[in-house]
């Protein structure tokens, strides 16, 4: 399964996230998109997936944030962090994925 979730609270309303998911065609139970408050987003973001995010008005998105697919295995534990904008990390990400998805099959 896949998890996104907005850090631009005020913008992507469930509404926005469900057209975004139809548009890129993963609108489905295997690929989610999360929102929620400020609060709860950039908690969610610090605490569980150790990446930094922050509203900055010079930004022209309005945010700064670290663009990392994390790869969490089934008992919750980070088995690897990619940045989304190096094609070589998102080589490496769908090696690991492989991997992690065999280690799966063959419990």
């Amino acid at each position: 399964m896949f998890l996104s979730h907005t850090i631009d609270y005020k913008y992507d309303v469930p509404s926005k996230l469900k057209q975004y998911a139809q548009k890129l065609g993963v609108d489905g139970p295997r690929w989610q998109f999360a929102y929620g408050t400020k609060d709860e987003i950039y908690t969610i973001a610090e605490k569980s997936y150790l990446s930094a995010v922050i509203e900055d008005k010079k930004d022209k998105e309005g945010y700064i944030h670290q663009g990392w697919f994390l790869l969490i295995d089934g008992n919750g534990r980070l088995r690897g962090a990619y940045d989304s904008t190096n094609d070589d990390q998102i080589n490496l990400l769908k090696k690991d994925l492989t991997n992690l998805l065999a280690e799966t099959k063959n419990k």
